[in-house]
């Protein structure tokens, strides 16, 4: 009963019931609590507590409910149990979880690591939870031995050194970024804090099942938990506390999903559409203020499922056999070489929090190993080469800032401005520009932070800002404008690019300088303006899709969202067409 539950509780909600049955017994299950392995019973559906010599008598209530006419009518949904304030859904449990190994793990390294600085202490910490999560992944995956990391804690001592040839042995086969040598692999950590930490990951004391768990609901968690850092006290003691940024604007909030598969498609799919796999490999996709990595996992996605049908249409060409394969059922599947292939050649990002592009990584390569190994020939060949290098696509860096800045403003030195330089890197971002002129497509979900309770923290930088960018040089701008006006300077000529983002700049005084920009540039393709309609669970924040060409455009595209529901189902939206002239510098009023 456990396993069913665990199983189901890690769809976060995408199968909200279990049926166990052995003929003999038949019980139903809501499985949207966590479960606990001392209490099989929790959750039952008692009126779903039947034997068999129920069934004649109860036949009719099980047909009304699990027959499949009755299961395609909703009857599922009528049994899915009620989410209360005190239900722990899994994503809130897992961040709960990951929070509570952070400050265990942070506390211990401080103590037993005096020499750490603040910086090390959060990225050794990060560094441990992402190796542990993955070969929890690896393993519920079938990739690797069951229990390979729970064998190790049972030890009665060094466990951190006996996890050390895990660690090495996953750097030969898999040869991404996460086993790579690190530092932290010469931190001291005790026994006891480890072996709690990974008994809690593990069956039967986790509720978690991490090959059911999605690569896109683990990058929100993540979001959540990377708005807290580690911070040392006098006395060398870690605590975790909030950010600045992350306090003054009231939480971290992901953007929802079906918003990143409509970004992505009117960006990322309007600019592939009837290519081929040759072609498709020369175009580059960014997310300049990458987070989690949830827009990049959304379009490294969409060019899999668009791989997956161009090869089934074109199955019989040999010049693509070692791209797919086909399985058990006939269907085509993408070989592991081919989807590090993807990865390496499209996907590109970059964020100000170091911890963030880890996760970031991490994420996709859980996105690449998703479906497990299938392809038992592609990963005999690929040992060592699985996972491809990613430190050169996903990189830590403010994205306003370059070093030419800081140079012809007099603040060069300043390291705590992170600036980071698209150009001067001759086989990463600098190489994008010298072959093509920028990126093909930019997408994201910027951040929205105003001027003045950033200059509480980060008055430089903001003075900086106003110097760098037309967009920043009036009023009390939000720092989305500079990265709406940065993404077009990153962006070739035959760029799309596509942001959620606040609709205060069409009528903010703020917002003039980015109005001209757009308009002079004939740059607006499309918007989707959700009106006062709150997109971000939790927060009061008023959103627009905006969809920018770096081509000028012959009509813009304006759609105004009634109901959130109706536009997420089937895009219904009042909506009209106009020419690109009719914006100007003035409030855009539509």
């Amino acid at each position: 009963m456990f396993q069913a539950k665990r199983y189901a509780y890690s769809t976060n909600g995408q199968a909200p019931i279990v049926i166990i049955t052995d003929f003999q017994e038949f019980r139903a299950f809501n499985s949207l609590q966590r479960p606990v392995y001392e209490n099989p019973n929790q959750g039952l559906l008692k009126e779903f507590d039947l034997k068999y010599t129920d069934y004649i008598s109860r036949w009719s209530f099980l047909y009304e409910h699990f027959s499949k006419e009755a299961v395609l009518a909703g009857s599922l949904d009528a049994l899915r149990g009620k989410i209360s304030k005190n239900t722990k859904t899994l994503d809130s449990e897992f961040l709960s979880q990951i929070i509570a190994w952070r400050e265990s793990l942070a506390k211990n390294i401080a103590i037993r690591n005096e020499k750490l600085t603040v910086d090390e202490i959060n990225e050794a910490v990060q560094r441990v939870l992402d190796r542990l999560v993955f070969i929890r992944n690896l393993e519920d995956r079938e990739i690797i031995s069951e229990n390979s990391l729970l064998n190790t804690a049972t030890r009665k001592e060094g466990i951190y050194k006996n996890l050390m040839p895990l660690f090495s042995e996953l750097n030969v086969n898999y040869n991404g970024l996460l086993f790579k040598p690190h530092f932290s692999e010469a931190l001291e950590i005790d026994d006891k804090v480890l072996k709690e930490t990974i008994q809690a990951m593990c069956y039967p004391h986790s509720p978690f099942q991490f090959d059911v768990i999605e690569p896109e609901i683990l990058g929100r968690i993540y979001e959540k938990f990377l708005g807290s850092k580690i911070r040392l006290t006098d006395s060398h003691r870690a605590k975790v506390e909030e950010k600045e940024e992350v306090r003054h604007a009231g939480g971290v909030y992901y953007t929802p999903q079906f918003i990143v598969d409509y970004i992505v498609k009117e960006t990322v799919g309007n600019r592939i559409e009837g290519l081929t796999p040759e072609e498709i490999s020369k175009i580059r996709i960014l997310d300049p203020a990458c987070g989690s990595g949830s827009f990049l996992l959304g379009a490294y996605s969409y060019l899999m499922a668009y791989h997956i049908a161009f090869y089934t249409k074109n199955a019989a060409s040999k010049k693509y056999k070692d791209d797919f394969f086909q399985d058990a059922s006939g269907d085509i599947k993408l070989t592991l070489k081919k989807k590090g292939e993807i990865l390496a050649n499209n996907i590109w990002g970059v964020d100000i929090d170091r911890e963030a592009t880890e996760v970031s990584i991490l994420s996709l390569y859980l996105k690449l190993l998703e479906h497990g190994i299938e392809d038992d020939q592609g990963w005999l060949f690929l040992k060592g080469k699985v996972l491809p290098d990613m430190t050169g696509n996903i990189k830590h860096g403010n994205s306003l800032i370059s070093r030419e800045d800081l140079f012809q403003n007099d603040m060069f030195g300043k390291a705590d401005l992170k600036q980071f330089d698209w150009q001067s890197d001759a086989d990463g971002f600098g190489k994008i520009f010298s072959e093509s002129g920028g990126f093909d497509c930019i997408i994201g979900n910027p951040p929205y932070i105003r001027i003045q309770e950033m200059q509480k923290w980060a008055a430089e930088e903001v003075e900086l800002y106003k110097k760098i960018f037309k967009s920043g040089a009036k009023g009390n701008f939000d720092i989305y404008v500079l990265f709406v006006e940065k993404a077009l300077s990153l962006a070739n000529h035959d760029a799309r690019m596509g942001f959620i983002l606040p609709h205060k700049f069409f009528n903010a005084a703020y917002g003039e300088q980015l109005r001209e920009i757009l308009a002079q540039g004939k740059n607006v393709a499309e918007i989707v303006h959700f009106g006062d309609l709150q997109v971000f669970e939790g927060a009061t924040t008023y959103t627009c899709l905006l969809f920018l060409s770096k081509k000028p455009v012959a009509d813009v595209s304006v759609a105004k969202v009634a109901s959130l529901e109706n536009w997420q189902a089937h895009h219904e939206a009042e909506s009209a067409r106009f020419k690109p002239e009719t914006l100007t510098s003035g409030e855009w009023i539509f």
